[in-house]
Order: C-alpha cells, then sequence, then structure tokens
C-alpha cells in the first residue's frame, strides 16, 4: 500500500497525464492501478476498461467527476454499487484472471492470496467513434500511456515480482515503458472472441484432468459450470499454467504451501 506522500506524487502523475485531446476519450482521467493493502509483488495489466456511454459505470464515472481525485482512484471506490468485488478491470472482475492466476498459484505450490495482487490496465483511458469503444491506437494513445507509466514508475518505485501482462496492447506499452522482460509473464488478451474458437477443439473435462492446478483453483474459488464463459475461462487458465508455473517457481520459489 502507498503511503500518504507517495500517494500524492502519483496522483500528480495523473494530472499531468491528463488526455488533452480528448475528443474521443470518454474520461480524460488516467487512474491508479488497484493496490492491496498487503501487496505481493504482483501486478496484472489487462487492455484498457471497456467503458459504454450510458451504461451503468459510465453513469457511475459521472457521479465521480464532482471529485476528480475519485475518477484518478476509481479502482479504489470499491465496492462498487451491489459489486463487492468488482474493481473495473473487465478479465478481472469476471473471474477469468482469478482463475487463472490461482491455477498457476496451485501449479507452483505457492501461498499466494488473490486479494493481495495489484490491478489495472495498461492504457488508462477509453477510445470511442461513433460512440464505441475502439482500441487503444498506436499513433497516439498507446505512447501516451507508455509515458503516463514510466512516471508512474518512476516515482512509485516498485519491488515488482511478477508483471502479468494480458495481451499484444499492453506488451507493447510495457516495452515502450522500458519495463524490463525478466519479471514479465505474457499470456493472451482473455478475449471469448479470440479464446471460444481455439478452446473449442478442446473437451473441457479433459483439459481440467490434464491440468489438475486449474481442478484445484476452480474448486477454491468455488466456480463451477454455471460461470459465464466457463470453458472459455478454463482453457484460459490451462494456457495461463503452461507458461506462468515454470516463472512463477523462478520467481517465487521458497514461498511453499
Amino acid at each position: 500500500m502507498w503511503n500518504k506522500t507517495q500517494k500524492e506524487a502519483l496522483l500528480n502523475v495523473c494530472k499531468k497525464h491528463r488526455y488533452q485531446n480528448s475528443e474521443n476519450v470518454i474520461v480524460p482521467e488516467p487512474y491508479l492501478p488497484y493496490m492491496p493493502e498487503n501487496w505481493n509483488g504482483i501486478l496484472v495489466l489487462a487492455e484498457s476498461q471497456n467503458i459504454s456511454p450510458g451504461d451503468e459505470y459510465d453513469k457511475w464515472l459521472d457521479e465521480l467527476k464532482t471529485e476528480p481525485g475519485k475518477l484518478m482512484t476509481r479502482l479504489e471506490q470499491i465496492p462498487y454499487k451491489n459489486k463487492p468485488d468488482w474493481i473495473g478491470v473487465g478479465p478481472w472482475d469476471d473471474g477469468t484472471i482469478k482463475l487463472a492466476l490461482q491455477a498457476i498459484f496451485e501449479g507452483a505450490n505457492l501461498a499466494l492470496k488473490l486479494e493481495d495482487v495489484a490491478v489495472s490496465n495498461a492504457v488508462p483511458w477509453t477510445k470511442k467513434t461513433n460512440g464505441r469503444n475502439v482500441n487503444p491506437d498506436k499513433e497516439e494513445m498507446q505512447p501516451k500511456a507508455a509515458k503516463f507509466w514510466k512516471n508512474i514508475f518512476d516515482v512509485w518505485q516498485p519491488d515488482i515480482k511478477a508483471l502479468v501482462i494480458l495481451g499484444k496492447v499492453a506488451k507493447e506499452v510495457m516495452a515502450s515503458a522500458d519495463v524490463k522482460e525478466e519479471k514479465c509473464l505474457k499470456l493472451r488478451l482473455p478475449s471469448p472472441k479470440g479464446i471460444n474458437p481455439v478452446s473449442g477443439m478442446f473437451s473441457c473435462d479433459d483439459l481440467k484432468e490434464r491440468f489438475t492446478e486449474v481442478q484445484k483453483a476452480l474448486d477454491t474459488l468455488k466456480m463451477n459450470k454455471e460461470v459465464k464463459q466457463y470453458k472459455m475461462k478454463v482453457f484460459y487458465a490451462c494456457h495461463a499454467v503452461s507458461l506462468g508455473v515454470p516463472r512463477f517457481k523462478e520467481w517465487f520459489g521458497g514461498v511453499n504451501k
């Protein structure tokens, strides 16, 4: 957890990087990562917030605009409405990354807790065209995001033990922010559109038998087939285990259950 002085310095970074060309940006203020009280050194970065103009979350952000500081700490403004475990990062909130990380913890035999993981997006703005979300462009928004994170890391000076990067955009932003790859675990973006066609080639039950860490994680998180996009989540967790367990053993070796 940040101390008061550090938090103020980080908020100043957010103020400095308020998006100036904001015509197609839903909220020009960037935001700080969700930082748990007992951070375990793991930072997860998805792509960007998926905000639809006029939806419930967009209306909630409008309520925060009277106090801009809350916009910049929006991931900490929990519980959001009636969703106590919801922080505003899609693949974390829907359980996809929680299951993937828990499966890695199980596979590496590590006593790490999901509630101690820091979470954010590589691009701290949402771009829209004709009222619809569009991907952060390489020409302007991604370079701005890289400068933002470079400044954040310069002030924060975090002891990152594992940086979990989801998707190509996050990968490119972190590379431009001069983040060293030694502590990076690069996973696919957990988009149903990209994952479902591949996951459909496999039997979900067979995957769980082969990747026992995933079944253990499902049991730990009490996730069953009633969960939305269940098969995709299982398949994605297998992907994370295959790439992540060796890295986490290297990074957290000795932290055994």
